[in-house]
């Protein structure tokens, strides 16, 4: 009885180490799977999330290429042709002018359109650089004071606040005072030179950076578009002539401003509104009795003009952005474009 009491016990203490030693290595195992399926579940998040990455960026890419395409494509076709688009816009208002038979107003200066191109939108201004206040012009006629004046009335209250001068020379008015100061006399071919020097300088304001502080601009106005509506009505290229039969009122008198007093400016507008092509030159003889403001006036008015730009806004509804072209002649008399871009 006794030995077969023993061997029970025996086999009951076997079979209990024997359960002991089997449950941790079970444990092991479904700890290993559980380790296995978490690194298989991280791998596969990652590479998920990477293969969607590369996607959106595939996509954000072609979109991108669509946009800059269809600005180019918008700018090669409206820029060359936008001297014959103005000639047909004022044909236009001439013969609601005749309709009317009122008081004569300016031919439109900006045309606006909107297209839709592969999913994305196009805003265009198609503008006449030359019938804008040109403040590379009003600058060495009246120096910074006057093109502050030109900014104030020409743009609002928020944006003059962000006026920032920057010219990269003195403006001509500045030198022929200076000149003009000298104690000291100048021999004929001295004087002739520096003339001829002062009129061949090159541009006071290259870009609209050097004219606002555009970060300050960005941060008043929370977006950068805005730079394409204060300029609707300044200009820093183009031939210096202010086309007053396309320029806005406000725009003719602070050019005129520039070089005369107010009440004089005015009363340049009021005749030019009333007198027909090629009649500039009489008009201001009839008008401006001062020689030196009439020259000054004669050179920075005229009737035709040679510049344009076009500003182009794309969206997709996700991202924006800003084209500026301008077509103009250079120093040799050639045409040239220059561009600008705004992300």
């Amino acid at each position: 009885m006794r030995t077969q009491l023993n061997t029970q016990l025996n086999t009951q203490l076997r079979t209990q180490l024997g359960t002991h030693h089997a449950k941790p290595k079970r444990g092991f195992v479904l700890l290993m799977v559980l380790v296995a399926i978490i690194v298989v579940g991280v791998a596969m998040t990652t590479s998920a999330r990477r293969s969607l990455q590369a996607s959106l960026a595939a996509a954000e890419e072609h979109r991108s290429l669509q946009r800059r395409w269809g600005m180019l494509s918008c700018q090669r076709t409206l820029l060359p042709a936008a001297a014959s688009i103005f000639e047909v816009s004022d044909l236009n208002t001439r013969r609601e002018r005749n309709r009317e038979r009122g008081s004569q107003r300016a031919f439109p200066s900006i045309l606006e359109s909107r297209i839709q191109l592969g999913g994305q939108t196009f805003d265009l201004l198609l503008a006449d650089e030359d019938a804008k206040a040109n403040l590379n012009a009003i600058y060495d006629a009246g120096g910074e004071r006057e093109c502050e004046q030109a900014i104030r009335r020409l743009t609002g209250p928020m944006e003059s606040r962000t006026a920032r001068l920057m010219p990269t020379r003195k403006s001509q008015s500045t030198l022929a005072t200076q000149q003009a100061k000298r104690t000291d006399l100048q021999s004929t071919d001295q004087t002739t030179k520096t003339n001829n020097s002062s009129e061949n300088l090159g541009l006071s304001f290259r870009s609209w950076g050097e004219v606002f502080d555009l970060v300050q601009l960005n941060r008043l106005a929370g977006e950068d578009r805005q730079l394409a509506k204060m300029t609707r009505n300044l200009s820093l290229h183009g031939s210096g002539r202010l086309n007053v039969f396309r320029a806005p009122d406000e725009t003719l008198l602070a050019v005129c401003g520039a070089v005369v007093q107010d009440g004089l400016a005015r009363r340049v507008l009021a005749n030019l509104r009333e007198t027909s092509l090629g009649e500039i030159g009489l008009i201001l003889e009839r008008t401006v009795t001062n020689a030196e403001d009439r020259n000054a006036l004669r050179t920075m008015l005229g009737a035709t003009s040679s510049s344009f730009s076009i500003w182009i806004e794309a969206t997709d509804g996700n991202s924006r952005q800003q084209r500026l072209a301008i077509q103009a002649l250079n120093e040799i008399g050639a045409v040239q474009t220059i561009e600008f871009s705004f992300e």
